[in-house]
């Protein structure tokens, strides 16, 4: 059929039980097939040929090549991840290529782009074995292969049919913040063996991401001007910047943590290499997943503190300063957050430092005392 296009016969018939239809007719494949659509929906044949526009355009090879509006899902995918992943991060091509593998390829994969309809999306999300995140992360990017289909001028530009589908719980929290107070995560400090204690101090003080505790070298921590420098990130076994511009920033170090790493300096693995934590092996940072796992978790278990993780004592960081004195502003700037919005996802009130506010509350309600009995 290469360099033949084909538009189908299309003709009103007129079915046994009364019922006008539209018979469209044509080949794909080299087999015949049939559509038909109600009269009653298209009463003029213009109607029913200007809804089959899309569908005739994808029906169509000329010259062997795709016309506008044939191209498939499968061949967006493949462009996609040649032409637009190598410049995300590792940690974000390694996911994305793991949902278009093993969601969007094998149910998308032959489906033409502008035969992809918001019902059949919203069937396919809501069957997806994954949690709600992760339905929504499907979702977007199986708008991002159309969007990109229409920047790359592969298919006219319309509205997008998967904007038009939801997730519920994309944006619900799955795990529960926990915090930490100051006292709880000194006594962690002091249980805890170097280095592990000072990637704790570290991350706890200055409410960093692991990434950046990690990524720490030595010619980032100024004693003389008692700052801390933060400038890249180490994840998924990659060197990288920062998360956001505005993580990226110098922090004051207390004399406490200032004291500490003058301590951990002495120790002769750390006096060697440019790396803060170098690994046991090789000119890399250390792998802190398996400090949590191995090292910093089961001493929080032992001590009775509940279940954490690096973030944590983030979130902690962020509560601590909502309960003293610093302002929103400088609590987003401590942060290292690009807007205070941000912010405010982070951490919460803790019970000790609710109870003289619900006390000042009761007081002014007046509540009786019960009587004696």
């Amino acid at each position: 059929m290469s360099g033949v296009y084909q538009r189908g016969s299309l003709r009103k018939v007129k079915r046994a039980s009364g019922l006008q239809v539209w018979e469209w007719r044509y080949r794909e494949k080299g087999l015949m097939k049939q559509q038909t659509f109600q009269v009653a929906d298209y009463p003029r044949k213009k109607d029913v040929l200007k809804h089959l526009e899309q569908a005739v355009k994808v029906l169509n090879l000329v010259a062997g090549k795709t016309l506008p509006g044939a191209v498939t899902i499968g061949v967006l995918a493949d462009r996609y991840i040649k032409e637009y992943l190598p410049d995300l991060a590792k940690s974000t091509r390694d996911t994305w290529r793991g949902v278009i593998d093993l969601h969007i390829k094998p149910h998308w994969g032959e489906i033409p782009a502008l035969a992809v309809k918001p019902m059949g999306v919203d069937a396919w999300v809501k069957k997806l074995p994954l949690s709600a995140s992760s339905k929504g992360r499907a979702r977007r990017l199986l708008k991002q292969l159309i969007d990109r289909a229409m920047y790359w001028e592969l298919i006219p530009t319309v509205t997008n049919p998967v904007k038009l589908v939801k997730v519920r719980g994309v944006t619900k929290r799955v795990k529960k913040i926990v915090l930490l107070t100051p006292e709880q995560v000194s006594m962690l400090i002091a249980a805890l063996e170097e280095p592990y204690s000072l990637v704790i101090l570290i991350s706890a003080c200055l409410g960093l991401r692991i990434e950046e505790t990690s990524a720490l070298q030595w010619e980032d921590i100024n004693f003389g001007a008692m700052v801390v420098t933060i400038s890249r990130a180490w994840t998924h076994g990659e060197l990288k910047e920062t998360k956001t511009p505005a993580s990226e920033a110098i922090m004051p170090m207390p004399k406490e943590m200032a004291d500490a790493i003058l301590h951990y300096r002495t120790r002769p693995e750390s006096k060697s290499g440019k790396w803060l934590f170098p690994a046991t092996r090789g000119d890399n940072p250390r792998w802190m997943g398996i400090v949590m796992q191995d090292h910093i978790q089961p001493v929080a278990q032992r001590l009775g503190l509940p279940h954490i993780g690096y973030h944590t004592f983030r979130h902690s960081f962020r509560s601590w300063l909502g309960s003293g004195d610093a302002k929103l502003s400088e609590q987003k700037d401590m942060m290292r957050q690009s807007s205070v919005a941000m912010t405010m996802t982070y951490g919460g009130t803790q019970v000790e430092t609710m109870r003289p506010h619900v006390a000042k509350v009761a007081a002014l309600l007046r509540l009786p005392h019960p009587a004696k009995p």
